[in-house]
């Protein structure tokens, strides 16, 4: 069941490499956020669980970028048009740092009420 519904866009936190802190020019160092899509973000209530995840599917191809659970740790709150989240990374031993950017500060607000509503359904 979806919760929530928003368009945007993911990036995601790379950290820099100590050795390469300039891009091939030899001008400015390259951002650490990474753009990976845009499209609905979507915060997912499962059936029978309870717990809620977050799904972003690119458009047009539907690719799925962002398939990630809440974590009831962390605190979500908007930053301007950017709401940023902490999640598990792909093999489950980590963390990884994303910036999800709406339309509007009060989409931005929106969603970070949203994060903040539904992650108590996570705890275990």
């Amino acid at each position: 069941m979806t919760v929530h519904e928003v368009r945007a866009k993911v990036l995601k936190f790379i950290p820099p490499n100590a050795d390469d802190d300039s891009d091939s020019k030899g001008g400015v160092a390259k951002s650490p956020w990474a753009t990976k899509g845009v499209g609905p973000l979507r915060l997912l209530k499962h059936k029978e669980s309870n717990k809620v995840r977050m799904l972003l599917r690119t458009e047009p191809a539907g690719v799925v970028v962002l398939n990630r659970l809440i974590l009831p740790n962390f605190n979500y709150k908007a930053e301007k048009k950017y709401v940023k989240l902490t999640t598990s990374d792909d093999s489950g031993s980590g963390l990884e740092t994303w910036m999800v950017q709406v339309k509007t500060e009060e989409l931005a607000k929106e969603l970070a009420e949203a994060l903040e509503t539904n992650k108590a359904a996570n705890k275990s």
